[in-house]
């Protein structure tokens, strides 16, 4: 599949691992997208970008960072620094699948009250993340 950004100056390429999007609720994800980020998560080394003279990626926790484009500033991934785990944004692909399905929510915990989603989803707190991405805390 292919996918960019915004603006068009970072492109990539990238396989699926399945249709499954998760939302996250954490405070990074909501103050970088102003609501929550949607995202699917990819064939691990699958992520590759064709025009990547403008993607930053930002050092976003111990275990964690995120890729942007430092043009129009549209959110493009989160992965492990060690990159065994990936994820992109749902809704930068070119073309989406059609058969998407919100399964997960992830940082339950910090959610504002102000807002939810109507279907039935598996829902992981702020410690359950952690402890499945950096299992040493």
């Amino acid at each position: 599949m292919k996918g960019q950004c915004v603006c068009g100056a970072t492109t990539f390429s990238v396989m699926l691992k399945n249709h499954d999007v998760h939302v996250c609720h954490c405070s990074i994800c909501r103050r970088q997208t102003s609501g929550v980020i949607m995202t699917i998560d990819t064939e691990q080394g699958s992520l590759v970008f064709d025009q990547q003279a403008h993607l930053t990626v930002y050092n976003s926790s111990e275990w964690g960072e995120r890729g942007f484009c430092n043009v129009c500033g549209t959110n493009l991934f989160w992965r492990t620094k060690d990159q065994s785990y990936c994820n992109i944004n749902a809704f930068a692909l070119n073309d989406s699948p059609e058969d998407l399905k919100l399964n997960l929510e992830i940082y339950i915990d910090n959610k504002p009250q102000f807002y939810s989603f109507d279907n039935e989803t598996k829902k992981m707190t702020e410690a359950d993340v952690i402890a499945l991405f950096n299992p040493t805390e």
